[in-house]
């Protein structure tokens, strides 16, 4: 991940995975909004997973435990 913005109010980042790459388990400490770009990506949460591929929006509230699993080289932003 690559901060592309930031300010005091937020912050936005490009997220970039090649095909396979997993992001581990883990939780902002904010709420984050995701909006894929490219490529098609798993998130998978306690109690459900969705497919993100390109222009899928998702918000994930603050703490919410999950993983992402890139099935194709994806990026998205992701807003903090």
């Amino acid at each position: 991940m690559k901060e592309i913005y930031g300010n005091g109010a937020y912050r936005v980042l490009k997220l970039s995975l090649a095909s396979g790459e997993t992001m581990p388990r883990h939780f902002a400490a904010t709420d984050a909004f995701i909006i894929a770009q490219e490529g098609k990506a798993e998130i998978v949460f306690p109690d459900r997973s969705i497919m993100l591929a390109p222009g899928s929006t998702l918000p994930i509230p603050v703490r919410e435990p999950h993983s992402l699993t890139a099935s194709e080289d994806f990026t998205a932003f992701v807003i903090l």
